[in-house]
């Protein structure tokens, strides 16, 4: 398996970097430089595809039948050989660290104890630190030590810019709008409760798990213009479409007005989930054949259910591109529900197309959406001029789009069945105007191993107590403090703390970076829980530790599983499931747990 990298990539990389400094320091007692550096971005491009390619090749072992395998002398001599080499590389970067937190990892075994691969994380989270460190400075974005360890609310600050205008900063001292709303949020594991309003403007309280327009949504039907061929209307170049930036109750009155003389509209949201722990909508963006709107939800979320009769009129086509999450946005945020929707994703999976938004205008318009701001906080205000432009273009080619799939879906059936694709898809776009938001919920026994799934292969019991109760920590603090969990703890840090079982305070924030404020406000707490799982002694030493293989801090698969030498070997008897419960327990806790899905969502 290894047999082409005869010089390990690690040696390659190191070789050409001395032979480099020979080069420099000859050249400059020369009084010239003859052989200069390469630029920093070849030397990172030939590292980093040598470690793909390398890691590739490890992630390829399985741990299912490692133990066999050591079992064959060639095999056991390249896997030591390697992991020497690997070690070797973890020891120079250890001894990068400050010189009280060095550890020596080289001593020709191949094996690393779990303080030394505590070490090795640690030397890797402070040389990444540094990295950060310094881009940011030469982007300017160095921040006071004062500034790193607080976070500004109540003053409207925006982050540098740069040169096209776009920002780049990360957006934790833009006033938190949440506080602001005129209903606080609710974060408890309380189910949701619908508030919604019907088109004449009055307000209604739902029930829990109820969709209060489910009927009318069911029961609307599809009308004959719907289902006609007709020749698409073609959308107005944008620099000569009229855009409307909403920001006013009277203007979003005058808005609804316009919108009801409609029969198709193009809708599109902005949310932003980071500094939320439900999220909330920050621009609404609808665009008619004639003119493009822009409204402001954060500024008009109180009133933003004037809408309420556009949404529910069942004359209007409300065409949305991959509405399942904006259809759970318009009820969580505002309380309105979509009549006859139409979803051009849904229409090119049908077609079997590539179902991007970014495909269907590059294909129907021969126009190539900026997608720069796809991810960007759209809490900032005021909104830049190229955020603005990039929210309009989402919806402004929308309805364009739309007529060219009607007529693809048409005509793509035979003559005897002309417009069942059609109706086909205006079924499925009604499925979707059925769904309900839901809060997110914790299960405290579950959840954290969907989270962080196959991470937690050769974790011994009382790490994955630790991870358990960590993980449930940090979503409690999250809702309370209004934030997502990965703005109060990323989720590697979970994995860091269970992995080391840090005994101080400082051994806990180093486990975290970045540090939160949340975090570093309840360090000592974070400590306490991993305590009581330990009893307030390190529980993880060399060797088994509450029944564990040796192997209890290595992944299940991939490169760790190389690092590890194995140096007994079993028989082998029985078939290979029955080794694999006896000699590799991290992939048959897997194999027992195999009710819960081992994908994390994008939500954690």
């Amino acid at each position: 398996m290894f047999s082409s990298f005869q010089t390990p990539w690690y040696c390659v990389w190191y070789n050409h970097r001395n032979q480099q400094s020979s080069s420099e320091d000859q050249s400059s007692s020369e009084g010239c430089m003859s052989n200069p550096l390469p630029q920093t971005k070849d030397l990172v491009h030939g590292a980093f595809s040598l470690v793909k390619a390398y890691t590739k090749l490890a992630a390829e072992l399985a741990a299912e039948d490692y133990d066999y395998h050591m079992a064959f002398t060639g095999f056991r001599q390249q896997i030591s050989r390697h992991s020497e080499a690997v070690v070797t590389v973890m020891d120079k970067c250890c001894q990068l660290l400050p010189s009280k937190r060095r550890v020596v990892l080289s001593d020709g075994t191949g094996k690393l104890s779990s303080l030394q691969r505590a070490a090795v994380m640690e030397a890797a989270d402070s040389l990444l630190e540094n990295v950060d460190g310094l881009l940011d400075e030469l982007r300017g974005r160095r921040l006071s030590a004062k500034e790193q360890l607080s976070v500004k609310f109540g003053s409207e600050l925006q982050g540098p810019a740069t040169a096209s205008g776009g920002l780049t900063g990360s957006g934790v001292n833009i006033t938190r709008p949440q506080l602001t709303f005129e209903h606080p949020v609710d974060n408890t594991a309380t189910p949701f409760c619908p508030v919604y309003y019907d088109e004449k403007g009055i307000r209604h309280v739902g029930e829990p798990g109820v969709h209060p327009f489910a009927e009318r949504i069911k029961n609307a039907s599809i009308s004959s213009a719907q289902l006609l061929l007709k020749t698409e209307t073609p959308y107005l170049p944008l620099d000569s479409c009229p855009l409307t930036f909403v920001d006013a109750v009277e203007s979003l009155q005058a808005v609804v007005a316009v919108l009801l003389k409609e029969t198709e509209i193009a809708v599109d949201l902005e949310h932003h989930d980071f500094y939320s722990y439900q999220g909330f909508t920050c621009l609404m963006q609808i665009s008619s054949r004639t003119e493009d709107f822009i409204i402001d939800c954060l500024k008009l979320r109180s009133h933003m259910h004037l809408l309420a009769p556009v949404f529910l009129e069942p004359s209007i086509v409300k065409v949305l591109h991959g509405a399942r999450e904006d259809i759970r946005w318009l009820q969580k945020d505002f309380g309105l529900y979509v009549v006859n929707l139409f979803d051009t994703s849904v229409a090119l999976q049908n077609l079997h197309m590539p179902h991007s938004l970014a495909f269907a205008v590059d294909h129907f318009c021969q126009v190539k959406l900026n997608k720069k701001y796809q991810t960007a906080d759209w809490r900032v205000r005021p909104i830049p001029a190229e955020m603005i432009s990039y929210a309009q273009q989402d919806t402004h080619f929308l309805l364009y789009v739309y007529d060219r799939l009607k007529q693809l879906l048409l005509n793509c059936e035979s003559r005897a069945t002309v417009g069942n694709m059609l109706v086909h898809v205006f079924q499925e776009s009604r499925a979707l105007s059925l769904e309900r938001y839901e809060k997110p919920q914790l299960d405290p026994d579950a959840t954290y191993k969907l989270a962080l799934g196959r991470s937690l292969g050769g974790l011994s019991l009382s790490q994955l107590q630790v991870a358990r109760e960590i993980f449930n920590w940090r979503d409690a603090a999250a809702r309370e403090a209004d934030d997502s969990p990965s703005a109060v703890m990323h989720i590697s840090c979970v994995l860091s703390i269970a992995t080391r079982l840090p005994l101080s305070a400082n051994e806990v924030l180093k486990c975290c970076s970045p540090v939160s404020v949340i975090v570093r406000t309840n360090v000592m707490k974070l400590l306490q829980i991993v305590k009581s799982v330990t009893g307030g002694t390190e529980s993880v030493k060399d060797g088994v530790d509450d029944g564990a293989v040796s192997r209890k801090c290595a992944p299940a698969g991939g490169v760790g599983a190389a690092l590890h030498y194995v140096g007994v070997h079993r028989a082998m008897t029985g078939t290979l499931p029955s080794i694999e419960r006896r000699a590799c327990p991290s992939t048959a806790w897997e194999t027992t747990h195999s009710v819960v899905r081992t994908e994390p969502s994008a939500w954690f």
